[in-house]
């Protein structure tokens, strides 16, 4: 029974997850926290919006509506994503520029209360 325990053990802790800092305007913080209560994770909430981004190919979320959330001092944090999503966010952020922007079209998006009726109104 121990070996049974001890292996189970060694799966739960292999994660398959990517812990990553990231550069990110302040307001985008917070929008993501926020989202995190009602997502459950800031992680999940982060996952959700990339795939939504990364759905809509050749859409982006226009410079002047992430005007308010860019324009923030920058502060750093740390999030533990899985693999597909951080792959993810470097891809993006050769569209977007940075990878902080590419997080504050994440915090645009979390922060509208159906993001995808948001897809090409704006």
């Amino acid at each position: 029974m121990k070996s049974e325990t001890r292996r189970l053990n060694r799966l739960k802790d292999t994660s398959r997850n990517l812990a990553k800092r990231y550069k990110l305007p302040e307001a985008a913080l917070k929008i993501i926290e926020k989202a995190g209560e009602i997502h459950g994770q800031q992680s999940r909430a982060i996952q959700v919006a990339v795939e939504l981004l990364w759905a809509k190919v050749g859409w982006a979320v226009p410079d002047n509506a992430m005007a308010a959330i860019v324009d923030t001092p920058l502060t750093g944090k740390t999030y533990k994503l899985p693999l597909r999503t951080v792959s993810l966010i470097e891809a993006l952020s050769h569209e977007y520029g940075t990878q902080g922007k590419v997080l504050a079209a994440v915090a645009y998006m979390l922060s509208k209360p159906d993001p995808r009726e948001h897809f090409g109104s704006e």
